[in-house]
């Protein structure tokens, strides 16, 4: 119970001590004047009890936010070198030299997505550090990713 809910509860014990009765104006305005107060004192606990609910519900939306912040924005160390060894980053990763260059003029790198023709993987590549001269093998399958012969 609230501060104020014990405060009305009071005024209302001291009323019904005093055996106030509707017989005089007077009376009868703070007879109303309580059950007004009464009332918003309900109306007062109600939102302080979807405040909190709120709350609760913003500290978990944080806490999901963060680990969804977590996931996109992990050490690259951890999660960007792929596996196979061909040294560039899969799945929409941006390498450390470009991070840089995005966070000095604003601008978003373009990536080229390209799908194996073998296995359908996509793999991802910066449009601008792109070179067709280099051997590109495919993260999934290992194969080369564009071949130079028409039967391959």
């Amino acid at each position: 119970m609230s501060e104020v809910s014990k405060k009305v509860a009071y005024l209302k014990g001291m009323a019904e001590g005093m055996d106030l009765k509707e017989d005089t104006l007077q009376n009868r305005l703070i007879l109303r004047m309580l059950e007004a107060l009464e009332e918003i004192s309900e109306e007062l606990e109600a939102i302080e009890a979807r405040q909190d609910e709120a709350e609760q519900y913003i500290d978990e939306l944080d806490s999901d936010l963060g680990d969804v912040e977590e996931f996109l924005f992990a050490d690259e160390d951890d999660e960007d070198d792929c596996d196979c060894g061909c040294g560039h980053h899969h799945h929409g990763d941006e390498d450390e030299e470009y991070e840089d260059d995005e966070e000095d003029d604003g601008e978003g790198i373009d990536f080229i997505e390209y799908e194996c023709p073998h296995c359908k993987t996509s793999v991802y590549y910066d449009q601008e550090a792109f070179d067709l001269e280099e051997e590109h093998l495919c993260p999934e399958c290992g194969k080369e990713l564009f071949p130079t012969s028409d039967d391959e």
